[in-house]
Order: structure tokens, then sequence, then C-alpha cells
């Protein structure tokens, strides 16, 4: 019998597994897991490695949504374990149909089918898509100081928030991902290429690289999202001379010494000591997880 992990942001994946064993029984062979908000991508690489090698078989890895973390992580795992497969869409009708035995292919197109017009509901029709023509950038290469108006702190870089939320309130035409350690990362790499929107270009740069391509005015006329890791890469890019009026502290995961100081937000002494050299160079600092909630003074948070 084929064995089935399932990797949801939150309690999705163990709700999942619950609903279906509602109709189908319990079923050893399927195992879930809860990505939370204090995780980073490497507590979660080692629950997916520990509920793995309990299987006697490499199981199937069924994850919610392309690109989120959960989905970026199966893969880092995928890379050391090429016969484990991975799917993005997990649902109750897709697991119900393989834990019946269902193939996985198969499973998938009746889960599609599944997702139709209920009783005197009428399908919709889909509007026109328009093409946009794609925006030529200024190819002036004098460096200047040069503005990055869309700046987010995310320790799990592309993952569900920014691929979908971030990208669609900004309109983003490009995301930007700036880490020396992140461009010598060949696994982050890839996972960063399939995580990245359809049709948002992606950039993967040092901090010097991003600067100077910053100010030499390559990106002018896009609408750009400048992903890090941590303060110290922003600070980086000040000291490149590149001007970064606003920064969003999205998410930065608990670490041994660090201090909670939001819900998905925990510093450590040395990130202190970045975000007050960067306030001191006139950065406005804020939180904000998703576009929908209120911006709040990150520099007073951490006081």
């Amino acid at each position: 019998m084929a064995n089935f992990l399932l990797v949801s942001h939150g309690e999705y994946a163990k709700a999942t597994k619950a609903s279906v064993e509602m109709i189908a029984g319990e079923h050893k062979n399927v195992k879930a897991i809860a990505f939370k908000q204090t995780m980073n991508q490497d507590d979660l690489l080692e629950e997916i490695t520990k509920a793995a090698s309990e299987f006697d078989e490499a199981p199937t890895i069924l994850v919610d949504i392309a690109g989120g973390t959960p989905a970026n992580t199966a893969q880092r795992y995928q890379q050391k374990h090429p016969d484990v497969a991975v799917y993005s869409g997990l649902s109750m009708p897709l697991l119900l149909a393989v834990v019946m035995g269902t193939p996985i292919d198969e499973a998938i197109k009746q889960a599609i089918d599944n997702m139709a017009p209920v009783g005197l509901t009428k399908k919709k029709e889909e509007p026109k898509k328009t093409i946009k023509k794609e925006e030529t950038p200024n190819k002036n290469v004098t460096l200047t100081p040069h503005t990055m108006q869309n700046v987010r702190i995310d320790e799990r870089l592309i993952h569900g928030q920014v691929a979908t939320m971030w990208t669609n309130a900004l309109k983003l035409t490009r995301i930007m991902v700036v880490g020396d350690d992140i461009v010598k990362n060949d696994v982050l790499k890839t996972g960063l290429k399939t995580a990245c929107p359809h049709g948002v270009h992606l950039s993967i740069l040092t901090a010097h690289g991003a600067a100077r391509r910053i100010n030499s005015g390559k990106y002018v006329g896009q609408t750009v999202l400048l992903l890090v890791k941590n303060p110290g890469v922003l600070r980086q890019l000040v000291d490149f001379d590149v001007k970064l009026p606003e920064i969003n502290v999205g998410n930065m995961s608990t670490k041994p010494h660090s201090r909670q100081v939001a819900k998905s937000v925990a510093v450590l002494d040395k990130d202190v000591e970045d975000f007050e050299y960067l306030d001191q160079k006139g950065c406005h600092i804020y939180h904000q997880m998703v576009p929908s909630e209120p911006k709040e003074d990150f520099m007073e948070m951490i006081k």
C-alpha cells in the first residue's frame, strides 16, 4: 500500500486527514505535518525527514499550495530522496481517492472534476485574458543611488504569502532575492525558481551585485519586491548607497537566544543592532505580515 505524507500551512493537513478518516476509516499509511509560523524551513525539513523515516517505503508527499514553504521544503527533501514524489493541491477529494487505491494521476483528475457548480449554481463565464507587454528596463549604466520601494525581510523568501498576496497586492513584475549565501546554495536557488509566480521575473543576487544593478537603473520601470532573510543584508545594501525608504519585517523565525517580538518575528541582538543602524540611516521599519493587516512601527516593537 502506498504511503502519503501531508504537509500544510497550519492544521489543514491534519484536518484533511481527520475528515477523510470519517469516511474511509483510519489509515496508518498516512501521516500529517503542520507548518507553524514560529518554524523555519530547517525546522520543517526535520519534521518531514522524521515522519518519512517512519514509513516502510518512501512516501508520496502532498502539500497544500505550490510555491509555499511546505512545497519548497518538500522539494529540499526530494533533492536528497529522488524516489519521493511531491504534489501540490492537497484536498479532501484527492486524499480520499488515493487512500482508496486510486493512482495519483487519476486521483488528481477526479479531484479537479469534483470542483464544479452544485445544485442551481451556474458556471460563470471566464473573462478574456489580456496579455501585458513586458516592460523594458532603463539601460542607463551610470551608477547613482536608486530607491527600492518594496523591501521585505522574510526568512522563508518566496512562499505562499509572497507568491500570492504580496505579488497580487503590489502587482509585481520582478522578485529580487538578495543574499551571498543564497547565491551559493544551488538547492535553494532551484526551489526559488520553482516557487516564483508565473509571469514574474526572478533575480537571485549577492548584495554587491544587487546594489550595482539597482544603482545602474536596470530595474527602473519595473515593480520589484526586494526579499532578504535578515536585516544584515539590507545594511550591506545601504552601505552600497541603495536607498531603502521603507522596510517591511515579515518573518524571522525563532532561534536560540532570540527574542519574540511578534507572532512571526524573533530577533537576535545582532538583528537589533542592524535594525538600529538602518533606522539611523533614515529607513522607516515596520511589521506587516500580509497586505490586509495594518503596519506596526517595528522599532517600537524591539525596544
